[in-house]
């Protein structure tokens, strides 16, 4: 503690030094600049309160102080006592420019215009005839401004009022729909709204045909009630509007050229000699393509009206075929016609068929971490119909340092196919006016795993499915057949011997066969000019249903199909998440998990592989993985070794971090986590484990710090994190805050867990 307060006594004389030594280098006739206030008087009939008026304002205060430490400019200091440089880019230049920072002066100072500008912002919100004034005072070497805003009533949007003659497209503004107008009669006044609906109104006629019309063709005019504080909003026509701003164009000639050498338009002499399909010249001089491929993403055709929609859900169907790297439309008016425009895509393709082998490493939320070697084939183009066709191999180790896991290292081998197929494969036509290209997905894979010290686990995966967008922000994911089959054999001794004395492990013996059908709903949230976004990722599925009508059961695991066991299970979850940015680099990060399950009939719980973990660098950071739940139970040292993992039937997990820039790469957080698992029967756990009234007693918590580098490509992330409520302790005895002990080894050991992982948890 003394030492403490002899740092903090050298630094104010460090401090206090440096601002009197400032004071001495400032020219004779200058003064060094010390910020500004700004007080707001405003009117009764303004509910906004005076700290948001004093933020807006705030940001015209210009320039802004220099930086301060305990009120000096310490950085100045700096400036000065470095000196001028003799050269630009030397070191001296350097360190000036790192430790240092030029002096702002009054002389640098223009508070008049500030206050202009200032009262222009007010005006613009509808603020009018209010008055800002500056005042300045001196103390010393240093000014300082003093701003004066007397903000008067606001005013409201009046009627609309369209000023228009009698032609086409005055007729097709006037049916413009009023949704979505931003313009709204008793809104308060706002020049960035009226800008705003001039922006709507030009994307909705570019809806209607309108390619050359834009902002510059709409004029405004207000006229302002004092007496009842409205502003009428008239709109017209910026007369004269050029003759192709006000015509309508139709689509002339659509064509396709791949790969092209120019973005000079193809003679329509060659273009009348080209292939055509639905309407479409192509010109594919390697006959890479059927095509087919190009009628489906392109959603327009000829003798349509332009529109940019169109125009944009056509580019981003391009795109999502995956088998394109640039694609750009070219739009020419048409010789046969003035109200006639041909449009030409310019499009490039991937490298059909690529090899690439990949050597890294990993980390799991199972606690493991480990390296893996791939090798991957991919046909972008298979069958010359934008289809993708992968096959790859997959060879990997894993190791863990979780002492219930000592010396049980995991080998894999795998090797996985996919087709990925751009339409939907339904036996009924639909997709067609999709915001991208559905898709249909066929993914088989297999995978030999051997857990070294008890048994070898193969695993067998096939889905069907199908995916779409109706938006860029939405997502659905329906599967209707699944099989995932799992195996174990090769048991050790080891094994044996643990099985003897804990009978849950038999459990992982049986072959266990899981045919299912399930859907997904994805949708993200993510505006551009909002400070939040947020995430939604739903689902269900359906397990053994019909296996159970036609097979029956006599009770868990009573039924096989062949030689496997075939589990039943309805499985729900919901996983959400909310970002709010204060700042650029200040954002609170959360996110909520809900699962729940009903195994039934031929199963108890749910299969291994399906069941909702917890813990781990990306769940609980505080506990580690499998030595948490289910419930106010442990798992056992050979459950959590014997288990491919320790899970549940139900989930709750709620995390928040708010996270914040450290300088440069360097990123820091500050989170807390809280959750657990819970099992709908008592057949692997005790009745701890069960799901009971009292499971909000049952919730874990734990907060720590975080470190994390984003090195653009990756983010390198380490976390530490302290348990506060431990469930699986006795009641009365879970929170943790009387137990801590940071000077013990043992207690440091067991309390301060340490996560590095890749990538933000969430």
């Amino acid at each position: 503690m003394r030492k403490l307060l002899q740092h903090i006594m050298w630094l104010l004389l460090i401090v206090g030094s440096g601002s009197c030594s400032v004071n001495r280098y400032l020219p004779a006739e200058e003064k060094l600049y010390n910020g500004a206030t700004i007080k707001i008087s405003k009117a009764s009939e303004i509910k906004v309160k005076e700290a948001s008026i004093q933020s807006k304002l705030s940001s015209l205060a210009t320039p802004k102080r220099n930086k301060r430490l305990l009120g000096e400019p310490y950085k100045v200091w700096w400036w000065y006592v470095i000196g001028q440089p003799k050269k630009e880019k030397g070191f001296k230049a350097w360190l000036r420019n790192t430790l240092g920072q030029p002096p702002v002066l009054s002389g640098d100072l223009n508070p008049e215009l500030n206050a202009q500008n200032m009262q222009a912002l007010l005006e613009t919100e509808g603020y009018f005839n209010s008055k800002v004034s500056v005042d300045t005072s001196i103390k010393k070497k240093k000014i300082k401004l003093h701003y004066q805003a007397r903000v008067a009533r606001p005013y409201q949007f009046g009627p609309i009022t369209w000023q228009l003659d009698s032609s086409q497209l005055a007729r097709d503004i006037l049916q413009l729909p009023k949704v979505g107008s931003l313009l709204k009669t008793g809104d308060q006044y706002n020049e960035k709204k009226i800008k705003a609906e001039k922006a709507r109104l030009v994307q909705l006629l570019k809806g209607k045909g309108y390619y050359y019309f834009e902002t510059e063709h709409l004029l405004t005019y207000i006229d302002t009630n004092h007496s009842n504080y409205t502003a009428a909003i008239y709109m017209s026509l910026n007369q004269p509007v050029p003759v192709t701003a006000k015509t309508p164009f139709v689509i002339n000639q659509i064509i396709v050229y791949t790969p092209f050498t120019t973005f000079k338009p193809l003679p329509d002499s060659l273009v009348q000699t080209l292939p055509q399909h639905d309407g479409i010249y192509i010109y594919d001089s390697s006959q890479k393509f059927k095509p087919d491929v190009f009628a489906r993403s392109i959603t327009y055709r000829k003798g349509s009206l332009y529109s940019l929609p169109e125009l944009n859900k056509t580019q981003a169907r391009f795109y999502s075929l995956g088998t394109f790297r640039f694609v750009k439309p070219q739009f020419t008016q048409a010789t046969a016609g003035a109200d006639l425009m041909n449009v030409t895509y310019y499009l490039v393709p991937y490298q059909k068929k690529k090899l690439q082998t990949e050597i890294g490493g990993f980390t799991r939320s199972n606690s493991y971490t480990g390296g893996q070697a791939s090798i991957q084939w991919a046909d972008k183009n298979f069958l010359k119909r934008a289809q993708t066709l992968m096959i790859k191999a997959t060879g990997s180790f894993e190791v863990t340092a979780n002492d219930s896991l000592k010396d049980n290292n995991n080998f894999r081998i795998g090797i996985e196919a996919s087709l990925n197929i751009p339409r939907l494969m339904v036996p009924f036509r639909t997709g067609n006016n999709l915001a991208t290209l559905p898709k249909t997905n066929f993914p088989l894979s297999f995978d030999w795993v051997r857990h070294q010290d008890l048994y070898t686990e193969k695993y067998f995966n096939f889905r069907y499915e199908l995916s779409w967008r109706d938006t860029i922000t939405r997502e659905y994911r329906l599967t209707p057949f699944s099989l995932t089959i799992t195996n174990t054999a090769n048991f050790t001794n080891a094994f044996n011997l643990r099985e003897m004395i804990d009978s849950s492990l038999k459990f992982t013996l049986p072959t266990i066969v899981i045919p299912s059908l399930g859907f997904q709903y994805i949708v993200t949230n993510n505006p551009v000019v909002k400070k939040y976004s947020t995430f939604l990722h739903t689902g269900v599925e359906f397990a053994g249903n019909i296996l159970g009508m036609i097979k029956g059961n006599n009770g868990y695991f009573s039924t096989k199909v062949g030689n496997a066991y075939f589990s039943q299970f309805i499985k729900a979850a919901a996983d959400f998440r909310y970002y709010r940015r204060f700042k650029k680099e200040l954002t609170w990060a959360n996110r909520l998990v809900v699962g729940a399950s009903y195994p039934y009939g031929n199963s108890p719980f749910l299969p291994f592989s399906r069941q909702y973990i917890i813990g781990g660098a990306n769940s609980l950071r505080g506990f580690l993985p499998r030595k948490l739940g289910p419930g106010s139970t442990q798992a056992t040292e050979s459950q959590q070794s014997a288990f491919p993992q320790i899970g549940g039937d139900y989930k709750l997990e709620f995390n928040s971090e708010l996270r914040t820039s450290l300088g440069g790469r360097l990123k820091g957080a500050l989170f807390v986590d809280a959750g657990n698992i819970w099992m709908k029967d008592t057949v692997l756990y005790t009745k701890a484990g069960q799901l009971s009234k009292d499971f909000y007693k049952e919730i874990a918590i734990d907060a720590g710090i975080g470190l994390r580098v984003d090195v653009n490509i990756l983010v390198i992330r380490l976390d530490l994190a302290i348990p506060f409520h431990k469930p699986y302790l006795p009641e009365g005895q879970r929170w943790t805050f009387d137990t801590m002990k940071f000077g013990e080894k043992d207690w440091r050991k067991e309390n301060l867990i340490w996560n590095f992982a890749l990538g933000y948890p969430f």
